[in-house]
């Protein structure tokens, strides 16, 4: 499954978000998004480190929670 910010928005709405994405995945979403991806993945208590890219792109990469950076 490639992971959007649509995906990631049904998965946490339906409460699947922490079942779906496991250690390892990564996606890529506009740094405009950044604040709602980090609160979906908080509230899920899914751990991840944020890496910022080009063009005000930010890759979430899944880590273990508690480790997130």
């Amino acid at each position: 499954m490639e992971l959007t910010i649509d995906s990631i928005r049904t998965l946490a709405n339906e409460n699947r978000l922490k079942d779906t994405l496991k250690y390892d995945d990564s996606f890529v979403v506009s740094g405009s998004l950044k604040d709602e991806v980090e609160t979906l993945l908080k509230e899920a208590e899914i751990g991840y480190q944020g890496i910022t890219q080009d063009s005000n792109n930010i890759m979430y990469i899944i880590q273990p929670y508690g480790d997130q950076g």
